[in-house]
């Protein structure tokens, strides 16, 4: 059954010594989908993706967000697991690698907290060090 949720994305990057913190507040869905619980939103202007349909998948220990639209990926975490995707915007497309050092998930039908610690590599750049929380209520 889905029911309507608030949504609360924040994340805090490290770019070359840099923090810088974004966080977003969208209204969604939620709802539980074989062991996991799923989450959906649309993304707005704030975000940079405007056009873009995000859903969360919510698994004991991984995280996994497609996003499908304007932008479009499927970034997936799991404690010390490397994964590699393709990133692709209006403006064009990179290849990340994203090496995930902690995931704490806390998730029920009521709703969901979701800690991450990780690093995003986008092929001949800078790695970005990333902290994101996911509240869902």
């Amino acid at each position: 059954m889905e029911n309507k949720r608030l949504i609360s994305v924040k994340t805090k990057q490290l770019i070359d010594g840099q923090e810088e913190t974004i966080e977003l507040i969208s209204e969604g869905i939620y709802y539980k989908e074989n062991d996991s619980y799923v989450a959906e939103y649309d993304e707005s202007e704030i975000s940079g993706m405007e056009g873009t349909r995000t859903t969360l998948i919510i698994g004991q220990d991984s995280l996994n967000i497609i996003r499908r639209g304007t932008t479009t990926s499927e970034l997936k975490f799991k404690r010390g697991e490397k994964h590699t995707a393709f990133y692709s915007t209006p403006y064009g497309a990179l290849e990340i690698t994203i090496s995930t050092n902690k995931v704490n998930i806390q998730a029920d039908e009521k709703g969901a907290k979701v800690e991450l610690d990780y690093k995003m590599q986008a092929t001949g750049l800078d790695p970005i060090i990333n902290h994101l929380e996911l509240n869902i209520k």
